[in-house]
């Protein structure tokens, strides 16, 4: 059977879902595997980072690092705070420290709003005010984090954002895989990486 070239971009869509459809699926204990992944940055090659050496307090803030791929942190020798598992129920959980990923505020739906790490909201609701939980998240095909509550991705402060340290925060979707502003490529796509 020969595919025309005009499939092809649909084929790498329904390969891209199947992948992610397979990430997703859920494991015994939780979610997919118990060792975690990294979130590596497409752009930078760097990796969703906790704040702290390592970070495991509520607040503490998400940025982008070094992947610390050994599974150490180089500077002090302490456990990687940069694995996570997406679980079933879309939620993305610190393997270190079992907090997920949190939009600052109660709800966070605006840009900028900070990513931080937080106790996951598995009732789906804020403990704090009963608003709809802001933790829940989706991964497109193309590699987009996309927050369920307020449509909105995961992406690099900066235009494009590639430095160690820079902050994650949650911003319009760059779906055209340009930066609307200054036509930069999106610092928006990720992949998972053991």
């Amino acid at each position: 059977m020969r595919f025309s070239a005009k499939f092809l971009p649909s084929l790498l869509v329904v390969l891209s879902s199947l992948t992610t459809s397979l990430f997703l699926i859920k494991q015994p204990g939780e979610a997919q595997g118990t060792n975690g992944r990294f979130i590596n940055n497409l752009f930078s090659g760097k990796c969703i980072d906790v704040a702290g050496a390592p970070g495991r307090s509520n607040g503490a803030a998400l940025q982008l690092w070094d992947c610390e791929l050994s599974g150490i942190n180089p500077d002090n020798n302490s456990t990687t705070d940069q694995k996570w598992i997406l679980t079933s129920g879309g939620f993305i959980r610190n393997t270190l420290s079992g907090k997920c990923i949190d939009v600052a505020g109660a709800p966070g739906r605006t840009n900028a709003a900070k990513l931080q790490l937080w106790d996951c909201e598995l009732s789906g609701r804020n403990r704090d005010n009963g608003s709809n939980t802001d933790q829940k998240w989706t991964i497109t095909a193309n590699g987009f984090i996309r927050n369920t509550l307020s449509g909105k991705c995961i992406d690099v402060a900066g235009a494009p954002g590639q430095t160690n340290g820079a902050a994650l925060q949650l911003w319009d979707c760059e779906l055209s895989g340009r930066n609307r502003d200054n036509g930069s490529n999106t610092d928006q796509r990720w992949s998972f990486a053991n």
